[in-house]
């Protein structure tokens, strides 16, 4: 645990989607809130369509992350794990694009969450 899901606009594209993604989850291991850094899963998906606003095709994009942890932290702890992540989608993606809508979404795991390793 954690998981983290990167939605992004169909026209939007990632150069390098794996040296996002370790960099995302450097930034989530280095807050110290996850024991291994192999707890920690990511992964990208793009929109097969996507529409923002009306469809006029004005160059914008979308990026929304989904972050789902265990339950039990604190605010200040969940509001320092969204903006790591926003951090470095900003800083990754705004080095290529402009116009881009971000977005972090934190939910928190089902206390009846299971996970096995086999």
């Amino acid at each position: 645990m954690p998981h983290l899901t990167l939605e992004l606009s169909k026209n939007l594209k990632i150069a390098d989607e794996a040296d996002l993604l370790l960099k995302l989850n450097t930034a989530l291991f280095e807050s110290g809130q996850f024991a291994q850094s192999k707890d920690i899963k990511s992964r990208v998906y793009h929109a097969t369509d996507s529409l923002i606003g009306l469809g006029f095709d004005d160059g914008e994009h979308f990026v929304v992350a989904h972050l789902a942890i265990m339950a039990g932290r604190s605010d200040e702890i969940k509001a320092d794990l969204v903006g790591r992540v926003m951090s470095v989608l900003q800083s990754e993606i705004g080095k290529s694009y402009k116009n881009v809508q971000y977005a972090v979404n934190l939910t928190e795991l089902s206390s009846v969450y299971q996970k096995a390793i086999v």
